[in-house]
């Protein structure tokens, strides 16, 4: 018969105590495999349709598998990646409708959001749109003078910096926080779906940017339609280049780029914010 002490009711406490603190430490660690495979979606180190490995997952982040099942899981619940029977856990692969789908959705939020920026942009803001502009440009010069045929390393870090920074400034200044979470959610796939789209050659690159200096002087100039069109025509083009590739690439797999960008500042910035809000 075990006494009734304090201290015998105490000591069944302890193993939950134990579990409580494990679990903590697991859902730490399913959150920094969720935000790894986050960044290798937007770089493009993982790619539509390619096989994601549990096992060597686990290893690179040096933690058990459990945690990285979980993030996968919860990737799966957000449509990212599907888990297929006897098979694997794959990156999901779109229909040609769901490429429309995904920027259509994200056309009508910037366009939105444009308009509103545009009209409640602070001077300080209008600068900074600017001067990301310029950034892109600059990374454009800098690509031009390596004589690369395509923008890799650091001009393209810095030149796709720049060009969601733009993005992302809009959508703050347009002060709705429901079209940032959704833009957070719909870029994703959009970058998914558009990775290795995009020949980034000096014709590109230059082209891209002109349409984001069109909508920035339409900002200064405080011409909400203007800026729509501009941004609208940027969206379209988009679109267009992941249609073609979706199209030429139909049943064929792209090997991901040897070495893909880091995920930006702009977008690391606010999936820590919306992550923020959400506790």
């Amino acid at each position: 018969m075990i006494e009734n002490t304090p201290g015998s009711r105490r000591r069944p406490q302890a193993p939950a105590a134990k579990s409580k603190t494990a679990a903590g430490a697991t859902s730490k660690l399913a959150q920094l495999a969720y935000e790894h495979l986050q960044e290798q979606l937007w770089s493009g180190g993982l790619t539509a349709g390619e096989k994601i490995s549990e096992a060597r997952l686990a290893a690179g982040l040096g933690m058990s598998r459990t945690p990285v099942r979980e993030a996968i899981r919860r990737m799966e619940s957000e449509g990212v990646v599907t888990q297929v029977a006897s098979s694997g856990t794959y990156v999901t692969a779109p229909e040609r409708r769901e490429i429309v789908e995904a920027y259509e959705v994200r056309m009508a939020i910037e366009s939105f959001a444009v308009r509103k920026a545009t009209r409640r942009m602070k001077p300080a803001q209008v600068i900074e749109l600017q001067k990301l502009c310029d950034q892109m440009r600059e990374a454009i010069r800098d690509f031009r003078q390596s004589k690369q045929p395509m923008m890799t390393g650091e001009p393209l870090r810095r030149y796709l910096n720049a060009d969601l920074g733009f993005h992302v400034l809009l959508l703050k200044a347009s002060d709705n926080r429901r079209a940032l979470t959704i833009f957070g959610d719909v870029n994703l796939r959009s970058a998914i779906f558009g990775c290795g789209s995009h020949q980034r050659d000096l014709h590109h690159v230059a082209w891209v940017w002109l349409l984001h200096a069109r909508v920035a002087r339409a900002v200064r100039r405080r011409d909400p339609a203007e800026a729509q069109r501009w941004l609208e025509a940027h969206m379209q083009a988009s679109m267009n280049a992941a249609l073609e590739a979706y199209d030429a690439r139909r049943g064929r797999r792209q090997p991901p780029s040897a070495n893909p960008p880091k995920l930006t500042e702009a977008m690391t910035a606010l999936i820590a914010e919306l992550r923020a809000s959400a506790h």
